[in-house]
């Protein structure tokens, strides 16, 4: 009679945690590193020297997507273990070792999450709408934002501050060099719309302010 009524909750006991675990490993997902520092939630399906397959979910159901294996640092399974497929080889331009092109990925992580080109994209709408206002410009003001968005292609990327999430990281040459190719592409990007909003603004300045009050 005592071990009857002691060994019949063993069974929901296991069951319990049978589905608690089940629980778990439906949340936990992989992660697919790409080489530009962006990363990818999902399930992998098969991993090859050519592609990593992968489903992700879209509305209600699950789509399956690759990507080519030459794009991709790394996949880290459910559990944490991680297959990296980036190799160094200077041959096909890989010319960091796998723990210089893991810091190169870090400093592109945190100039994509927390760079901002401030001061550049105030310049590119001041540059924009005052070039556009002093020249009377109209068809030639389009070609304004890509020429600012090429200048600021060529000047150092200054580190914003806050944006290092890792202190380890700072002063790192091969780091900055991940942040400095992100910070450049944002910033480009950034100054080009910039720009264009200043010409926008320049151009109905122009077209409903000042032309209209000149004299005939």
């Amino acid at each position: 009679m005592f071990s009857t009524a002691y060994l019949w909750p063993l069974p929901m006991r296991s069951l319990w945690l049978l589905l608690l675990l089940l629980c778990m490993g439906g949340r936990a997902q992989d992660r697919i590193l790409l080489m530009n520092g962006q990363t990818i939630q999902g399930r992998v399906l098969g991993q090859s020297t050519l592609e990593i397959r992968y489903q992700v979910p879209k509305g209600a159901r699950l789509i399956e997507r690759s990507e080519p294996t030459e794009s991709v640092f790394s996949v880290t399974d459910s559990l944490g273990h991680e297959r990296v497929w980036y190799f160094m080889d200077t041959v096909f331009g890989n010319d960091y070792s796998v723990d210089q092109m893991r810091w190169i990925i870090k400093g592109e992580q945190d100039a994509r999450d927390g760079y901002r080109p401030l001061w550049p994209m105030i310049g590119g709408f001041v540059f924009g709408a005052g070039t556009v206002v002093a020249l009377d410009l109209e068809v030639m003001s389009l070609l304004l934002p890509p020429i600012y968005a090429g200048v600021m292609a060529l000047p150092r990327v200054h580190v914003t501050r806050g944006s290092i999430r890792d202190p380890l990281m700072e002063g790192d040459p091969y780091y900055a060099t991940g942040y400095a190719s992100a910070g450049r592409t944002k910033r480009v990007l950034r100054t080009l719309y910039s720009t264009l909003a200043g010409v926008a603004v320049g151009l109905a300045v122009r077209q409903l302010v000042i032309n209209p009050n000149l004299d005939p």
